[in-house]
């Protein structure tokens, strides 16, 4: 089990993530852990990741993703379990456990057409309950012109699931003043809950933008095993001993295993 400490995450966070669906938390993280993070992302762009086929070459795209890199990397292992994000996390869910379901980055080219969807999280991961959020860290300057996201505001409260090019009935493309938005520099995040739906814009600058994200769950998450969701794949095909935890997981029982480890939160009271 892995500890970290309670953040100091204010109550008007709080209550904006609570009826907005997302915040935007800045200066999350210092330069040091800005630095090794690039070098990180930019040392695993053309490696094939965990979960992908190792002796296949990465092929170059518009917009590059690898996910679950705590599980052989050691600086997006010390960024899940050592950093300041678990912290935000469980201030935001306000919750009394913190489940850690996996990691990714995501490097949009320069002018490369890598628009993504309108959508929402959790109809990609094999978990059921409102106690979810993702932290999507931004390791460069994020503005309009080189695909920053956009968020529904309150659309977690809609109580729909959304998947990228579902197009169902019932959504409609949002008006302009239903945006939630912001310009970011290194080191700042966005914490969404799971149901929050957005997209992202394309990069039309000259530059890359990278981001990592992060994935969270609290008290009242458990095991709902979805079709299409992650790992987007059968569990035998996987070659890691952490899925092994998995493979006996029923429906309606806490994720806690080895591939959703539990950490630690210690609270910080005053006695008097």
């Amino acid at each position: 089990m892995l500890k970290v400490d309670t953040p100091k995450i204010s109550p008007q966070q709080v209550e904006a993530f609570e009826r907005d669906g997302v915040i935007c938390v800045k200066n999350a993280l210092d330069d040091i852990w800005i630095e090794r993070m690039r070098k990180a992302v930019d040392k695993n762009i053309s490696i094939p990741g965990p979960l992908e086929g190792k002796n296949t070459p990465k092929k170059e795209a518009s917009a590059e993703h690898t996910s679950s890199l705590w599980l052989v990397d050691a600086d997006f292992r010390a960024l899940a379990f050592e950093s300041p994000l678990p912290k935000l996390a469980v201030g935001v869910l306000k919750s009394e456990k913190l489940n850690f379901l996996a990691d990714g980055f995501f490097v949009k080219r320069p002018e490369a057409n890598g628009r993504i969807g309108w959508h929402n999280d959790l109809p990609y991961w094999p978990v059921q309950g409102w106690q979810c959020c993702k932290i999507w860290l931004a390791l460069d300057t994020v503005k309009q012109e080189n695909g920053r996201l956009e968020y529904i505001k309150g659309s977690h409260q809609w109580g729909r699931e959304l998947r990228e090019r579902s197009n169902p009935s019932w959504f409609v493309e949002p008006e302009p003043h239903e945006i939630l938005s912001w310009d970011m520099e290194a080191g700042d995040c966005l914490i969404h809950h799971f149901l929050t739906i957005h997209h992202s814009v394309t990069n039309k600058s000259s530059t890359q933008r990278r981001a990592i994200v992060t994935n969270w769950t609290g008290d009242d998450v458990t095991y709902y095993q979805r079709p299409k969701a992650w790992p987007f794949k059968p569990l035998e095909e996987i070659d890691l001993p952490q899925f092994n935890s998995l493979k006996t997981k029923k429906f309606g029982e806490p994720i806690d295993c080895d591939i959703f480890p539990r950490v630690e939160v210690h609270r910080h009271r005053t006695h008097i």
